[in-house]
């Protein structure tokens, strides 16, 4: 009984875990420009000069000023950016995001396996001497 609880406590945290980590998201090592990033219609990781960091869901340019397009409230809000404020511009790297998150929830799942298996063969020797014909 007391492995039980712990099996189910076990794999209910790890799943929590692996679904907690499946929203991370990888940015692109190498920085790119304000009318690159608003061009690839992608997330963005902007830098500040004061070294405070702000992700967007997009940068778009109306009229020559760009503006970050951030979430809040269930309501797009836009924000101006001036470039002499960035200290460095990066693009989401979907390929590198898409594999991270399918192999945090494999490694994920291969640990929870791992644990019930490990529990259930501690468990296995336990019953040898109740044979019922």
């Amino acid at each position: 009984m007391r492995f039980t609880n712990l099996k189910n406590t076990t794999i209910c945290f790890l799943l929590a875990i692996a679904l907690i980590l499946q929203s991370c998201a990888v940015y692109k090592k190498t920085p790119v420009t304000l009318n690159e990033a608003a061009t690839t219609d992608r997330k963005v990781l902007l830098v500040k000069a004061d070294n405070t960091k702000l992700k967007f869901k997009k940068i778009e340019q109306i009229d020559g000023v760009y503006y970050g397009l951030i979430k809040t409230k269930g309501q797009i809000e836009k924000i101006p950016l001036t470039e002499s404020d960035l200290k460095t511009i990066r693009v989401l790297d979907k390929t590198a995001t898409t594999i991270g998150n399918i192999a945090i929830v494999v490694g994920s799942l291969g640990v929870v396996f791992l644990v019930v298996a490990a529990i259930e063969l501690s468990n296995w020797g336990d019953d040898w001497g109740d044979w019922s014909y």
